[in-house]
């Protein structure tokens, strides 16, 4: 039987299958080496070393992340559709969510930066259109959602709470309309 050609492919997707099914803790060399069946020797044929590594594993599960939520956003209400998905993706993609936001990000020293970092213009000026806010206000709302979102997401994520989706959706609506009021 011909031995098999270990790709850089086959060796990210495998990190990133650990990193997803049983977190990033678990991407280790031996772990993707023994899963893939091979030594070590060809992952560091490909990466540097495993912060390389994690890296591009960090980099995947931000682009699945980003296609989990774009996925399930409704046009006609963007940001709130978006919130919806953020608590979907930390019930369904735990390991993902903590990874991606349960960690220390370079970068991020107010909620500002939180908005350049993730948010979106567009969920921005419909809420401007809809609501006749200023791009200022209209940014304060998408603050507000996302740090009442991810504490709802963080609490999920952690195994802290399991709140029934009805339950979810009632209390984002109720911030959504809340943090729209205190703009007005």
């Amino acid at each position: 039987m011909p031995k098999q050609r270990i790709t850089k492919e086959m060796i990210l997707e495998t990190a990133f299958k650990f990193a997803r099914e049983k977190g990033f803790d678990k991407v280790v060399l031996k772990n993707i080496a023994d899963e893939i069946g091979c030594s070590v020797q060809p992952i560091y044929s490909y990466y540097k070393n495993m912060d390389d590594l994690r890296e591009f594993v960090y980099q995947e599960a931000m682009k699945f992340y980003q296609s989990f939520i774009y996925s399930r956003i409704d046009g006609n209400n963007l940001l709130e559709s978006m919130g919806k998905a953020n608590i979907l993706f930390a019930k369904e993609e735990t390991n993902l969510f903590k990874l991606l936001f349960l960690n220390k990000i370079n970068g991020l020293n107010s909620f500002s930066d939180i908005y350049e970092w993730m948010g979106d213009k567009n969920a921005t000026q419909q809420v401007m259109q809809r609501y006749s806010l200023s791009e200022n206000c209209a940014k304060e709302v998408y603050i507000m959602l996302i740090t009442f979102t991810h504490g709802m997401a963080t609490m999920i994520a952690m195994g802290g709470a399991n709140i029934p989706d009805s339950e979810i959706v009632e209390y984002l609506q109720k911030a959504y309309r809340s943090f729209i009021k205190v703009q007005k």
